[in-house]
């Protein structure tokens, strides 16, 4: 659709999850063939938090390192800064510049102002590729990964999903646009760095974060279960952990399954990671993130709350989880 108003040479393509289906895209439009699950493997993509908040839902799971985009373009040796500013008429201007030099561009936007989307959830940080623009129909041309072709969305809406504020995500009209490829790499080195990293911010946290991290977040929701049957919205809550996990951009099991095939896809060209078999126990985790969705449906189902058979699954996933990330940090080669 609107083959002429889009960059010559971009190819939409669907995918699992919005950034790393949008990195692959806009990496093949350069002519750099990645796998998605590769774009998530390197960006250290599966994480996980847990925040308690003024707002529905109160009670907020979320899967993913939110610096997944700058984690993977500097591992793969790219320069990364998002652009952002407070103007939004001025970050239309720079999208539409962009196109015309015959770029893409790579925003964050929140699918409550998207009208495909047709929800008033607010779900901020989803990206899409803008690929072209029309100023007669005042719409732009968007490339987004849960759809198989582009779609339109009017300026004006395209300009209040980028600058929405959702607490405690603020997107301040964030864009990036590719343009110098030459650093590219990726070896070996790359992947076990990638990979250490991954094992290290999930056990420990992430310096500089204003929330726990990781395990350390998994832990704080286990506290707190016993307390969601007080919440209002607790129906909701627990459905949306369930969304969150299996179904919203992640590809299953919170981004395990597409971390599980990043795995297997380098240990097919690496022996001394196929040697530590790090996909099957990935796997096995996979299976327990399943889980953990299915017991949190339930939940959401039920008349009245009832959050505790929930909790030994969320304790075996947490030993499963420490005990695979400090396997990581033991065994895999350091740069």
């Amino acid at each position: 659709m609107y083959e002429n108003q889009i960059i010559p040479g971009y190819r939409h393509q669907p995918g699992f999850h919005c950034a790393s289906s949008a990195i692959r895209n806009v990496l093949e439009f350069h002519g750099i063939k990645i796998s998605e699950p590769t774009v998530i493997g390197l960006g250290r993509g599966p994480g996980f938090f847990y925040l308690v908040l003024n707002q529905t839902p109160s009670r907020l799971v979320h899967m993913r390192c939110l610096a997944l985009e700058e984690n993977f373009f500097r591992a793969v040796g790219l320069k990364f800064r998002w652009r952002e500013t407070e103007n939004a008429a001025e970050a239309t201007r720079h999208a539409k510049e962009t196109v015309d030099r015959g770029l893409p561009v790579l925003v964050q936007t929140d699918i409550a102002y998207l009208p495909y989307f047709n929800t008033d959830q607010h779900f901020p940080g989803h990206a899409v590729v803008i690929c072209g623009y029309d100023d007669k129909k005042e719409e732009f041309y968007v490339s987004d990964t849960l759809h198989p072709e582009t779609l339109a969305v009017t300026i004006t809406d395209m300009e209040r999903a980028r600058s929405a504020a959702f607490p405690p995500f603020l997107l301040r009209n964030k864009a990036f646009v590719l343009e110098d490829i030459s650093g590219f790499r990726i070896d070996e080195t790359v992947v076990h760095s990638a990979i250490r990293l991954w094992a290290e911010e999930n056990l420990n946290g992430i310096p500089g974060l204003p929330a726990a991290y990781g395990v350390k977040s998994l832990e704080a929701l286990i506290r707190d279960l016993a307390n969601w049957k007080e919440a209002e919205d607790w129906r909701w809550s627990a459905r949306f952990t369930y969304q969150v996990i299996e179904r919203r951009g992640t590809g299953g099991a919170g981004f395990r399954t597409l971390y599980r095939q990043f795995l297997e896809e380098q240990e097919a060209q690496y022996p001394a990671l196929q040697r530590l078999r790090l996909s099957r126990e990935m796997a096995v985790i996979e299976g327990i993130y399943h889980e953990v969705a299915a017991v949190f449906r339930r939940i959401s189902e039920e008349d009245t709350p009832n959050f505790s058979p929930a909790t030994p699954i969320l304790e075996n996933l947490l030993e499963r989880e420490k005990d695979f990330y400090q396997k990581i940090l033991r065994l895999v080669l350091q740069n």
